[in-house]
């Protein structure tokens, strides 16, 4: 009744799909764990491949890197089971019955678990992403229900195969970033509200500061493209604080200011994203300047 898909990038999941493997077989329910390699280290493909021979777990692998959307899709198709669980490679099992409280969620369409982190600060280079995972997105399930679309996260959820089959994940989105947002509200477009349990993964952050900014960046290009499809707009920035504050910039005719203002603090907030210590109200600054200095040069292209 169950698929267990995970994409993978460079990652070791041997434990995660033992650990996994252990409680469903407890569960005495129908199951299978598919892996799918997006194109990882051959070190990585070596370690995970030796996984295929285990029962019920399918190791599948791509040469090329087909990207995070393409991935959760191509899994959902191969998948054979009515539910489908998606989970994040770079994660850690910490409940004994994390798979048996989402079967108890069920028939659910929809269920997000959450996120969880480890409490304790991790190397200085990875401290950004850490924090940033502690303020924002290590939230319980009682606050993320009061705008549950919104709240969606591919890294731990279950889903109803039909409704997967409806609606995918984008595939025009490139890199990291804001699929699920599209994917949320889409959710919400087909009339289906999203379910929130606390039931969550650890994350084990791996990437650097530099890394993570990075990536901040490539979500916030997608997040312009996601503004460009869908059809309710405002919906999209009630959704999102970044574009929300950019709206109320540029009514009270303010994004001049701002953008000299980050020219002026720019390279003195980035410093500080960098540090040991970053912090969470810089990172805001630091996504708003991006935005504001992307939307200008795309209004003077």
């Amino acid at each position: 009744m169950l698929s267990i898909c995970i994409p993978i990038h460079n990652w070791d999941v041997t434990k995660l799909v033992r650990d996994l493997k252990t409680q469903a077989d407890k569960l005495k329910v129908a199951y299978e764990i598919l892996l799918l390699d997006d194109a990882s280290d051959y070190e990585y493909q070596k370690k995970n491949a030796q996984l295929d021979f285990l029962d019920h777990v399918t190791y599948l692998q791509s040469y090329i890197n087909m990207g995070r959307s393409v991935v959760r899709n191509t899994l959902a198709v191969k998948s054979q089971y009515p539910y489908l669980l998606f989970m994040d490679c770079d994660v850690t099992v910490t409940h004994r019955d994390y798979l048996k409280k989402y079967l108890e969620a069920l028939p659910a369409k929809v269920v997000v678990g959450g996120a969880e982190f480890k409490p304790k600060k991790p190397r200085k280079e990875n401290v950004l992403r850490w924090k940033y995972g502690i303020v924002r997105e290590q939230v319980p399930a009682e606050v993320r229900r009061k705008d549950p679309n919104a709240a969606f996260s591919t890294f731990n959820f279950i889903i109803e195969k039909e409704i997967f089959d409806t609606v995918q994940f984008d595939e025009t989105l490139q890199g990291y970033g804001h699929e699920d947002t599209l994917f949320g509200l889409d959710l919400e477009a087909h009339g289906i509200t999203i379910s929130h349990i606390d039931n969550p993964l650890r994350h084990d952050v791996s990437r650097s500061s530099n890394q993570f900014l990075k990536q901040t960046r490539n979500s916030i290009d997608n997040l312009l493209i996601i503004a460009d499809k869908v059809e309710n707009r405002d919906r999209l920035e009630q959704s999102i604080t970044l574009l929300r504050t950019y709206r109320k910039l540029e009514k009270r005719h303010l994004l001049g200011l701002y953008r000299l203002f980050y020219q002026m603090f720019g390279k003195m907030i980035e410093k500080n994203l960098r540090s040991p210590n970053p912090k969470i109200r810089a990172f805001d600054l630091y996504k708003l300047g991006y935005l504001v200095e992307k939307m200008k040069a795309e209004k003077n292209s």
